[in-house]
Parts: C-alpha cells; structure tokens; sequence
C-alpha cells in the first residue's frame, strides 16, 4: 500500500531526520521493547494526515520509540499468522483455522 503524499514528504523532511536521530540517540541505539538492535522509530499515536503536521504527535520525542523490525512488525500486525481455535458446542477442540 503506497503512503500518502503527505506522510511521504514528511517522512523524507530534515525535521523527521533530526527527530528520528535523536530518539536512536537517546535509546543507545537499542529496541526499547526487547534491547536488541533498533531498525526503525515508531510512532506511539500512529501517524495520520490528519494529525502529520502536530509536532506534539509527529516530532514529539514522548511519542517516538525505538524499535528492532520484530518489535515493530508486531506492533502493526505485520507477517504474523493468525490462529484461531475453533471448539464444538460442547467444548471440545476440533481444530486449528488458519
């Protein structure tokens, strides 16, 4: 899925470059989920083009984590499958559906 313009140019603009060094900085350059090696920063308050231009959301350095690229899949659901155990009416398992 292609990014909005919007998030686009900011995600290339010298303030998410200083921003982004500063939080990788600041966490040593670790995950600060699992302490491995951080890869990526992550918005805690995801980024919308709605709120891309609040600095409070967008450079605030209290919404930025660093994460590894585990961590941040997991945190948006990414390659992950999902299981779901199905159970008849009486309780008893009947299998896995994936």
């Amino acid at each position: 899925m292609k990014k909005p313009r919007e998030l686009h140019n900011f995600y290339k603009s010298k303030q998410w470059y200083i921003a982004r060094t500063v939080k990788t900085q600041n966490a040593n350059g670790k995950c600060e989920r699992c302490g491995s090696v951080g890869e990526e920063v992550h918005h805690k308050i995801y980024l919308t083009v709605n709120n891309v231009d609040d600095a409070l959301i967008s450079l605030n350095q209290d919404n930025l984590e660093l994460l590894c690229k585990e961590c941040h899949n997991k945190e948006h659901g990414r390659f992950q499958k999902k299981h779901i155990n199905n159970f008849d009416k009486d309780g008893n398992f009947i299998g896995w559906v994936i």
